[in-house]
Formats: structure tokens, sequence, C-alpha cells
């Protein structure tokens, strides 16, 4: 058989397996270099604020994009139910991206468009009294917890590192910004500054 052949030359093997590893990176890489998206920084993008941040990072450290995706394929499945396929950029400031592993729970990515904040709050506490049948766990110590602003500058400033324009005044004010606000907040602020904002805008009457 043919396949006996490549397993019993390693070095054909390898060969071959790096040629398909190389045309499926290309496949990958070429479209999104050729992006004029990507050539440069949105002009109207702007990173996410040291409030966001902070919910960000409650975002990983509940683990919510296990369950929750935010990224929306260019699927006709996903576009009917979700809206807009998600672009690259969007994400462009993301650091990391949390586009997620799975969808137990719906996408992410438009929330301002779906629910505002109230409902969110509602949802977040109980999500059996929004979504009767709801498997979503509840948060209510997002609601008791407040941040200390500890470490949020030094993000900043990282990230500053990686490409996203913080200017220095906002990286100093960012501890005194964020401390004493509840989690709640925090995680609803990266959740809606993180959208599109044509999904916010949508969202106005």
């Amino acid at each position: 058989m043919r396949h006996v052949l490549l397993e019993r030359h390693a070095g054909l093997m390898t060969a071959l397996c790096l040629l398909t590893m190389s045309l499926g990176a290309l496949a990958q890489l070429v479209p999104l270099g050729a992006h004029p998206s990507l050539a440069s920084a949105p002009e109207d993008l702007t990173p996410l604020s040291a409030l966001a941040l902070e919910g960000q990072r409650i975002y990983q450290r509940e683990g919510c994009q296990q369950c929750h995706t935010r990224m929306v394929r260019d699927l006709p499945g996903d576009t009917a139910r979700h809206g807009a396929a998600t672009t690259a950029r969007e994400r462009y400031y993301d650091r990391p991206s949390l586009w997620g592993v799975e969808r137990w729970g719906t996408d992410l990515s438009k929330l301002p468009a779906q629910h505002d904040d109230a409902w969110q709050r509602l949802h977040l506490n109980d999500p059996r009294s929004q979504v009767p049948g709801s498997a979503m766990p509840a948060y209510p110590w997002l609601f008791e917890r407040a941040l200390s602003g500890d470490g949020i500058a030094a993000r900043m400033r990282a990230l500053q590192g990686l490409g996203v324009p913080y200017a220095e005044d906002e990286i100093l004010a960012a501890p005194n910004d964020v401390r004493g606000t509840a989690e709640i907040t925090a995680l609803l602020a990266y959740l809606q500054q993180a959208a599109p904002a044509s999904d916010i805008a949508s969202r106005d009457p």
C-alpha cells in the first residue's frame, strides 16, 4: 500500500508533513497580511479603558471564555443568529484575544445590541430569573467585591510595550480611577466597550 512506502521513509514523510503544514499556514497568513484593516491601527478604534481592562481580567478569571465565544464566524448560522461576522479590526488591540473555546452560552461579541446593563446585572446575579432553565451559574460575588486598583498600571504599561496606545497620564490615573468599583461594573464595562461601536449605536433609541 502507498502509505507503507511513506511510513518506511522517515525523511520523505517529514518533508511532506512540513510541506502540508507550510501550505496550511500560508492559506491562513497570506489573506490576513493583505487585509487593509491590519496594515495600521484603525483611527476610530480605542483601546480598553482601565475599568474595561479590569473587566477583561475578571472575564478570564471566571472562565467565561470556556462557555461563551466572542467571535461571530462568517457562516450563515452564525450571522443569522448573532449578526455580522467579527472582523480583524474589532480585535486589533485584544491582548489576549478571548475568542472562547465552546459556545454553550450565546456569543458575547454583540452584547450591547442584545441586552442592556440592567438585564445583565439581573442575569449574572440569578441567570434563571432571566432565562428559565439556564445552566449558567450565578455570580453574586461580583456584586460584593470591589477593585483594589493593584496591578492595573503595570498591566497597561505591558500592553503599551506591545503597541497599545495608552498615554502616560492615563496609566498613572488608572489605579485611582478603578479603585472601589464593583467587579460587576468592570465586567460589564469590558463587555460593552469590547463590542463594535455599530452594535452599541444600534441599541440607542
